[in-house]
């Protein structure tokens, strides 16, 4: 299957959601790419408000008891298994049960375990059923693991995929990215203004496969920061490694140097680090968001234009009220051209909370009609 072929997450969110109660999806893709996110996209959806939704299992993690264990009816002289209480079944939530409710729930990294945990977890994935008792009408319940061709023991059996829809979800693009969950999670100005400059971290190993973008090309001569699984790595940039280095970059004024750069290179590896740390001399050319605020008209002005672009990445993550977002705009309309489309793009296209704040200041109104051309109303 080539990697054109692969659902975004948006896709594979909306296969669940509306396949899942009947059949089983399963979620094939690359590590580090938000697979087990799924599961809290969903919990967020008004159609699942009424749900239980359990914590999505690791199944590296069960052995013999994980699920249910076997219970002695002595009264009736039979026995039967009872559900653990992470599933959301029990005697009064029920199939049949008075008041009964369905459940979403998910089985992460099933490709990984011996046979005899998936022999343990089929009954709920095919029948959605732990022993004699059934998962209340309407329950969704879906699985994720890698790709085989990830080199990390992922394997399901034929006849265990032939009861299953098997989706393959591709890493998601910088756009989608930011706009699904770096700019609505407030992650680091900086690491969000050089991402924008280096989208070729939001390339996939696949890209490089038969079928890909990038076919032919040599991926470690090309794009040594993500994930390869033909060479040994120590770290790489990932959408879930790259989340971890925001966490850091949030503290980098109380790590000296060495660390900062240690602490990264442990997380999103060395290539990414080194244009990273490159990147973030511009930085100390931006002047602070305190400055900005309390005078955009006149607080100094960066030459250069990847210090710009910090400018606005700090706009979108750290502006919490009107005032705020007044004063960024107010100051960014006094950057290039480029810098103000950015942030009309960026806004526009972000999460309902954003794009509703900076539509309630003047400055922003006005920079959205001058360059309506570079963004989608």
């Amino acid at each position: 299957m080539h990697y054109k072929d692969f659902l975004s997450f948006d896709q594979t969110v909306n296969l669940i959601k509306h396949v899942g109660g009947k059949r089983t999806v399963l979620v094939m893709g690359e590590n580090g790419i938000g697979k087990t996110s799924l599961h809290k996209a969903l919990s967020a959806d008004p159609d699942f408000a009424d749900f239980i939704k359990p914590t999505p299992i690791d199944c590296t993690q069960l052995s013999d008891g994980s699920l249910y264990m076997p219970d002695i009816d002595r009264e009736r002289g039979v026995s039967r298994e009872l559900p653990n209480e992470r599933l959301g079944l029990s005697f009064v939530n029920q199939r049949g049960a008075t008041d009964s409710k369905p459940v979403l729930g998910m089985f992460d990294e099933i490709g990984k375990v011996p046979q005899f945990v998936k022999n343990i977890v089929a009954p709920i994935y095919y029948e959605r059923r732990v022993g004699s008792m059934f998962f209340a009408d309407g329950s969704v319940w879906f699985a994720a693991t890698n790709l085989a061709t990830e080199g990390l023991s992922d394997y399901m059996e034929p006849h265990h995929r032939n009861r299953l829809v098997i989706a393959y979800m591709r890493k998601a693009s910088l756009d989608e990215w930011l706009t699904r969950f770096a700019i609505p999670n407030r992650l680091n100005a900086m690491l969000l203004a050089f991402l924008e400059e280096h989208p070729i971290f939001f390339d996939s190993f696949l890209d490089y496969a038969e079928g890909g973008k990038y076919y032919g090309k040599d991926i470690e001569k090309d794009n040594p920061g993500i994930f390869n699984p033909n060479t040994v790595q120590d770290a790489y940039a990932s959408p879930r490694s790259i989340h971890a280095a925001s966490d850091i970059l949030d503290v980098a004024d109380k790590l000296d140097p060495h660390t900062l750069e240690q602490a990264l290179n442990g997380t999103v590896g060395k290539a990414f680090t080194s244009l990273l740390m490159s990147f973030m001399r511009f930085g100390q050319q931006v002047p602070s968001s305190d400055v900005i605020k309390s005078d955009p008209l006149t607080a100094p002005v960066p030459a250069n234009k990847l210090a710009q672009q910090i400018v606005v990445f700090r706009a979108i993550t750290q502006s919490r009220s009107r005032d705020d977002a007044d004063a960024f705009t107010t100051y960014i309309k006094r950057l290039e051209p480029e810098m103000q489309s950015l942030l009309c793009r960026r806004v526009s296209e972000s999460d309902d909370a954003t794009l509703g704040l900076f539509s309630t200041v003047q400055p922003f109104v006005e920079m959205l009609s001058d360059n309506r051309i570079y963004y989608k109303a």
